[in-house]
């Protein structure tokens, strides 16, 4: 496998570096791109969305912005979950595709523009 086309296999750390790279302003998009939501009702309602590519089993989770809330909670962003996690030590995958944890500042992942 040529390691600059690698992002055309999905599974491979190409595809999750390409889809970190390409996650659109609004979760919703990611439904026109062919990912199905699979949200928890209640965490939906409070503007927590997950969403799952039904082609890799790759989940990603959409955290609408929060009015006046500091740091990442004003922002949309995207969170990664890590296929392989163990605890809440591996939770999430950074935009390399690296393990990082829960509530650590590289998990959250902004929209590309």
């Amino acid at each position: 496998m040529c390691k600059s086309l690698s992002y055309l296999y999905t599974g491979t750390l190409g595809y999750i570096i390409a889809v970190a790279s390409s996650l659109p302003p609004r979760g919703e998009d990611l439904e026109k791109r062919g990912w199905k939501e699979i949200s928890h009702p209640a965490q939906a309602a409070h503007g927590v969305h997950t969403y799952e590519d039904p082609n890799t089993g790759l989940k990603v989770r959409f955290d609408e912005p929060q009015p006046g809330a500091p740091g990442f909670g004003g922002q949309p962003h995207y969170h990664i979950l890590n296929p392989n996690a163990t605890s809440s030590k591996d939770l999430y995958l950074d935009k390399n595709g690296n393990p990082v944890p829960k509530n650590s500042r590289l998990s959250h992942i902004l929209p590309s523009q």
